[in-house]
């Protein structure tokens, strides 16, 4: 800067103009390169979110349509058949070859597969698979449709054992187990069979990109089981490989043309193919970056990349989640062509800026010199003059610029010169003699000034400026100081006077002299502030007298209250012991009752095995009463046969009567055997009718016996319904138990809160006659300000109560909001939960 003020006029024009236009094109420059910079990133931003969020619903969507494949499939009968035929033919061919079943099936299918270049297009192996042969024809070409329609890698059939019963693309792992195999099991087709045989049925299981042996490539997995109604028959697995979703993410644009999207995984490395490299990238080139890092976090954002294509490289990227699985989404582009535009436009404005600043300069330094040239002339002129040249032209009179005014104004300094020059000693000599004497004036007037002003600065306002001067202009200069001495010395007297009143307590000074300006400001805001307080004071008077009035309705409520609280306390002590032997008693009816449901129980047993007793009574009647029938009709034969033997005895007898004396001994027999038929049918009649009335009993019995049943049967049912009712009233007893326990628990709870709620409301009343006797102290304090002029001379004789020692009233209200509140955090830290959540609003 002191360079700078050195400089001439000629040389600081041009300067300032060139500086100048320096900085309006550097601000102009940074603003347009800022905006620029501004405006393609968020171009590119743009267009990176919009590829990343198309990509991501492109890798969602095709998992998603990969597991839609696999429900529908799994969920076909064909493939309930499939698993299970081919299950079944393999175990067939284990039961013949052990354990070289296996190996004849991978000699058919892959070693001596017809189709080296696709073994997916072998459908039989013409017996040499044996009973396996028949239904892989038959299930494999719908297989086979589904991946080359879905550019899946392989689709497998696991079976429930871990037997790997189907390959579409006949890899090493055809015929073996997942389970036993120990590279296998720890492969991702192990690892996707482990997770998905414990699901649910159409739940599905996903394993991340890993090299896979047997098909000697990267390959994810997705599997999901297959149930057969209720019953696990084994999993379906899809070998997915990265081509899929590299073809489809890598055909996205918009990022320029070294850009492109690519899928990372957690590990850093990618899952999709760079159309921008030659090499394998799968799981094998690495991108990490900032933005990768917040894409795994859950956030989105964007980084630079060091590691990726060799060159620096802009990175944004945003999370995708596959089942329990979640990859980046990352939109990378070369960092020199994502700022190639912002850097041909501060190129662009560098050059266009650099022309126009050397343009500017040219102007700048030639109109300087329009400015500068008649100035320098005019400043020697001037110099000329000052040396007494007083003869000398002055130029540039005539413009109409303030050169031309300087120039007019040096033109009068050269005449005044010419006249000064052209002055008489005498009046030379009057004038210097005029001036002495001014100054001599001038000296007294400066003297009596300092006297006033020196003794204004110690705080003194009553000297003044008494001298006289011949000058009017001087004397009139000296009353105006006086006057304003005498406005300081009055105002500052009426603010001190109401300020000394107010420090003594007396509110009722006021300012009332006229005073303009800054003094009648004082005097407004002196006599506010004193309104003011005199207005906070009566506030205050009226405030403690209305503290005192409710602090003493308070105190007797407490008191009321504790009162009423120490009668509850009682009376819920009494309601704890009544309860107490209430929960004893129906602790013992309780225990009565299991006993006589025990005991009716007892009675139910010994009923229903009467009960079996009568049954079995009632079917031994039945048989006797058959039995009583069988025998009637047995004497009925008996009455016929007796019948039949009278008629033929009758016969006889006729007979032998013919025959005369020949007949005679016959006809003896004949009349016997009449008389024994006779005899018989008489007591086939007398035991008849016994029988019938033996039936007649033995119904009647029967009768009895069912009769005896049915009341046995009734009492069976009462006594049922007495057991239950028993066992109902024993279960009842113990829950009104527990309930009278619960109770029980409940009024102890309320006593415990009771004797809190009493301590609480002692300690509030000590807290409220300490707020009685600081309300009163608060009396004290403001009954020292007088508010009324007339009383005892302004002042006001109340007595100043001082405050306890380390006590104010904030302090004491403190105090209070204190102890209320660890009185309630004791009241809250004791009870239960039920006390907690039931009793609160009590």
């Amino acid at each position: 800067m002191n360079v700078f003020a050195q400089l001439k006029i000629a040389q600081k024009l041009p300067l300032a103009l060139v500086g100048s236009a320096l900085l309006v094109s550097a601000g102009v420059g940074i603003a347009s390169y800022l905006i620029g910079l501004g405006t393609v990133q968020e171009q590119r931003d743009q267009s990176m979110r919009a590829s990343l969020n198309t990509a991501a619903a492109l890798v969602s969507d095709y998992y998603a349509s990969a597991e839609v494949d696999l429900r529908l499939f799994v969920q076909r009968s064909d493939t309930v058949t499939a698993v299970k035929n081919l299950t079944r033919a393999l175990s067939e061919l284990r039961m013949g070859l052990a354990e070289r079943a296996g190996a004849q099936l991978q000699t058919a299918y892959i070693v001596d597969n017809p189709h080296p270049e696709d073994r997916s297009l072998l459908d039989s192996a013409n017996g040499k698979g044996a009973s396996y042969d028949a239904p892989h024809k038959r299930f494999h070409p719908g297989f086979r449709t589904l991946v080359q329609e879905r550019a899946y890698a392989d689709v497998l059939l696991i079976s429930a054992e871990g037997d790997v019963v189907y390959s579409v693309a006949k890899n090493t792992d055809f015929a073996t187990n997942v389970l036993s195999d120990t590279a296998l099991a720890a492969s991702g087709l192990g690892r996707a069979f482990a997770a998905a045989r414990t699901l649910g049925e159409g739940q599905a299981a996903f394993v991340d990109f890993s090299v896979y042996g047997p098909a000697g490539a990267p390959e994810s997995f997705m599997a999901m089981p297959v149930y057969d109604r209720d019953e696990n028959s084994g999993v379906m697995v899809l070998a997915i490989s990265p081509e899929a979703v590299s073809a489809r993410v890598g055909e996205l644009s918009g990022l320029g043309r070294g850009g492109e999207v690519v899928v990372v995984g957690s590990d850093g490395l990618l899952r999709t193919e760079s159309p921008r490299t030659e090499d394998e990238d799968v799981l094998a080139t690495t991108l990490t970056s900032e933005a990768v890092t917040l894409a795994f976090a859950g956030e989105g954002g964007e980084g630079i990349s060091t590691d990726y294509r060799g060159a620096p490289m802009v990175v944004r990227a945003q999370p995708v989640s596959v089942g329990d699985v979640t990859w980046a989404v990352a939109a990378v582009q070369p960092e020199d062509e994502a700022y190639e535009a912002v850097t041909r436009m501060r190129n662009m404005t560098l050059v266009v800026g650099g022309g126009l600043l050397a343009i500017a300069a040219l102007l700048g330094v030639i109109f300087a010199r329009t400015i500068s040239k008649p100035i320098t002339r005019l400043t020697g002129t001037m110099a000329a003059l000052a040396d007494g040249e007083l003869s000398i032209a002055v130029e540039g009179a005539r413009r109409s610029d303030e050169i031309g005014a300087m120039a007019r104004a040096v033109e009068v300094f050269r005449e005044n010169a010419l006249r000064v020059h052209e002055m008489t000693e005498a009046e030379a000599a009057r004038i210097v003699a005029g001036q002495q004497e001014r100054a001599a004036m001038m000296q007294d007037l400066q003297r009596a000034f300092g006297q006033v002003v020196d003794a204004a600065i110690a705080g003194d306002f009553s000297p003044r400026v008494d001298a006289e001067f011949p000058d009017e202009e001087l004397n009139a200069l000296a009353r105006s100081v006086n006057e304003l001495v005498e406005t300081v010395d009055r105002g500052l007297s009426e603010t001190g006077s109401v300020l000394s009143a107010l420090a003594h307590t007396d509110l009722t000074r006021r300012m009332e002299g006229d005073y303009r300006g800054a003094f009648a400001r004082l005097k407004a805001d002196t006599n506010a502030v004193a309104e003011k307080l005199t207005e906070i004071v009566g506030q205050l008077r009226d405030t403690s007298r209305t503290l005192k009035t409710a602090t003493g309705e308070i105190l007797s409520g407490a008191n009321d209250l504790s009162e009423r609280t120490t009668r509850q306390a009682a009376t819920i002590e009494e309601t704890s012991a009544a309860m107490e032997q209430l929960a004893t008693t129906v602790m013992a009816n309780a225990e009565r009752a299991r006993e006589a449901s025990e005991a009716a129980t007892g009675v139910t047993h010994t009923a229903e095995l009467g009960g079996a007793v009568m049954d079995q009574a009632t079917e031994a009647m039945e048989r006797i009463t058959q039995s009583s029938g069988k025998i009637s009709n047995i004497i009925g034969m008996i009455d016929d046969i007796a019948f039949q033997t009278n008629l033929l005895a009758l016969n006889a007898s006729v007979e032998a009567a013919r025959a005369g004396d020949a007949g005679k001994g016959f006809a003896v027999v004949a009349v016997e055997v009449r008389r024994l038929a006779q005899s018989a049918a008489s007591a086939s009649a007398d035991v008849k009718a016994l029988i019938e009335q033996s039936g007649d009993e033995v119904g009647g019995g029967s009768r009895l016996v069912a009769e005896a049943a049915a009341r046995l049967e009734e009492i069976l049912v009462a006594a049922r319904s007495s057991s239950e009712l028993m066992n109902g009233i024993a279960r009842e007893s113990r829950e009104q138990a527990s309930a009278i326990e619960e109770v029980n628990t409940a009024v102890r709870t309320m006593d415990e809160m009771t004797q809190h709620n009493a301590a609480l409301v002692e300690q509030m009343n000590a807290s409220i006659e300490q707020t009685e006797a600081q309300a009163n102290q608060l009396d004290g304090i403001v009954d020292i300000f007088a508010l009324e002029a007339g009383r005892d001379g302004g002042k006001s004789q109340g007595v100043r109560l001082q405050p306890g020692p380390g006590r104010t009233l904030a302090e004491g209200a403190r105090g209070l909001q204190e102890k209320l509140r660890t009185v309630a955090k004791s009241y809250l830290s004791h009870g239960n939960n039920a006390v907690d959540k039931e009793w609160s609003e009590f």
